[in-house]
């Protein structure tokens, strides 16, 4: 068997956030990227790389030059094919967009795999024990009230979740976060879930225009302290290895970060560090499905869990499926609450939710659901891409 052909796919539907207003800024219009690779056989397999959504035409560039490593391979041995490709594009492609790149070939080839091996992507992965994941309700935009929020959490309790994650410290230009009012939403999700329910809570400070120091965040930790905060997404700036390591030494929340690793090897002085209370990697992010495996697998051995960033498309977020379902470690994975039929339809034959655990899907290969239908109802429209 050999790769005949790789072809992206640019995309654009719309997204709205839960409880919001047309006009809120997250909403309108979003990108996506997919990558089909077909052989000679006539197997294929598909990818997505987040990056689409922000950078659709970079993305669908990058690919290209990427695919011209793989044609002529034989896809049945992916870790191969990918470490050559990765080798010949070492100049520019070993970290930020070209890396994140790789992740819809590395999903493709691997969707090729599953299917000629009649196995579902998790069970290749990992040791073949099936593993339903947690999932976490992603939602609480930062300007909902406490009555809101406790409303929005009932909403989530009732369609199964277990878990919840709300967006506190303000909007992004906020220089003064209010402490009190934030302290009153997380409270009033508390409430709607009970004290089982798992909660979690994103500062965002990478995507804020006034920084966070050491003392705001400990100060914001200790007024969350007695509500069991699984963690506290993003405290610190992205690489900032030392402002990690210092909060987590608080003792407080678990700082989690890691979201926008282009490859497993950006998590490693985190890890090496203690300087992650909990790892985020995401398989549409960090190279792809078999590479979010090795971010897990690589924090497991330091005993650091893993709750895995999902905010892609439905391949994207199929592909972190599977790597959440493949080996121990993963506490919880992300799901977004939002309307984006872009990423709810190819999910539509696999999604298997009871009881607030996700169950490993059986299909052979990744198991998305994509026709000529559904590429041809959503064509790519210029000028889409999101800036944040």
């Amino acid at each position: 068997m050999k790769v005949t052909a790789v072809t992206s796919v640019g995309l654009t539907s719309e997204y709205i956030r839960p409880h919001t207003h047309a006009d809120y800024s997250a909403n309108g219009m979003r990108n996506c990227v997919w990558t089909r690779i077909d052989t000679d056989e006539g197997v294929h397999g598909w990818g997505e790389a987040y990056c689409g959504c922000y950078a659709t035409e970079v993305t669908l560039a990058a690919i290209k030059r990427l695919a011209r490593s793989i044609v002529g391979r034989d896809p049945r041995k992916p870790d191969t094919v990918l470490s050559e490709m990765r080798f010949r594009n070492r100049y520019w492609a070993m970290r930020g967009i070209g890396a994140q790149c790789t992740s819809a070939i590395e999903a493709a080839l691997w969707d090729i795999a599953g299917k000629v091996a009649g196995q579902p992507l998790w069970r290749l992965l990992g040791d073949g024990a099936p593993r339903p994941v947690l999932l976490y309700a992603s939602a609480g935009e930062s300007h909902l009230s406490p009555d809101e929020v406790f409303n929005e959490v009932r909403e989530c309790t009732a369609l199964g979740f277990h878990a919840y994650k709300i967006r506190c410290g303000g909007r992004r230009d906020a220089c003064e976060p209010d402490l009190e009012t934030d302290r009153r939403r997380v409270e009033a999700a508390r409430a709607a879930l009970g004290e089982s329910g798992k909660l979690f809570v994103d500062i965002a400070v990478p995507q804020k225009t006034s920084q966070w120091d050491i003392a705001r965040v400990e100060a914001f930790s200790r007024a969350l302290s007695d509500l069991d905060v699984g963690f506290l997404e993003e405290p610190a700036m992205t690489y900032d290895v030392i402002g990690y390591r210092r909060i987590r030494e608080l003792g407080l929340i678990p700082p989690a970060g890691g979201e926008s690793f282009s490859c497993p090897e950006e998590f490693t002085p985190f890890l090496e560090a203690g300087a992650y209370g909990v790892a985020q990697p995401d398989a549409a992010v960090c190279g792809g499905p078999a590479s979010c495996t090795k971010v897990i697998q690589q924090a497991a051995r330091r005993s650091v869990p893993v709750a895995i960033h999902a905010w892609s498309a439905g391949v994207g977020l199929a592909q972190n499926i599977h790597a959440a379902c493949s080996c121990e470690g993963v506490t919880v994975m992300e799901w977004p609450m939002s309307h984006h039929p872009l990423a709810e339809l190819p999910l539509r034959n696999m999604w298997d939710f009871r009881d607030g655990m996700l169950h490993p899907p059986e299909a052979p290969g990744l198991g998305v659901s994509i026709d000529d239908q559904l590429l041809s109802a959503y064509p790519l429209q210029q000028d889409e891409e999101r800036d944040f």
